[in-house]
């Protein structure tokens, strides 16, 4: 009986864990998948480097965006926690090249990663035009 006690506590405390977990890696995601991505006016963005920011629960994007001939022509993801989704987000980068605006299609099966980068570039973007 001992024993069956001793394993039930276990159990309950590792669902504990797992509950919190959960509730951790989720934090902001809501917000995050309600984001509105704007265009930004690239006439009124001078050539340089620009750096923006989004950071949102475990989201943390920080970009260094090149523009050159009033046109996007580079796009980096200066945050090495943000290495894992590096294939993703060269994706997105090149999406956001290619139309040359940060509102671009999810890429497949990272809605949230996408959301946050193409966050991170439009503030650094948004932020150049106001200069």
């Amino acid at each position: 009986m001992k024993t069956v006690r001793i394993v039930l506590s276990c159990i309950g405390g590792l669902l504990v864990i797992a509950v919190i977990l959960f509730v951790v890696l989720n934090l902001g995601m809501g917000e995050i998948r309600k984001l509105v991505i704007s265009s930004v006016d690239l006439t009124r963005v001078a050539d340089g480097v620009y750096n923006g920011k989004y950071h949102k629960g475990r989201w943390t994007y920080d970009v260094r965006v090149t523009v050159k001939g009033r046109k996007i022509v580079g796009i980096e993801n200066t945050n090495r926690k943000m290495e894992m989704f590096k294939d993703l987000n060269a994706k997105a980068a090149a999406e956001i090249i290619r139309k040359q605006s940060p509102q671009i299609d999810i890429v497949s099966g990272a809605t949230i990663t996408t959301r946050a980068f193409e966050k991170a570039v439009e503030n650094a973007l948004d932020s150049a035009a106001k200069k």
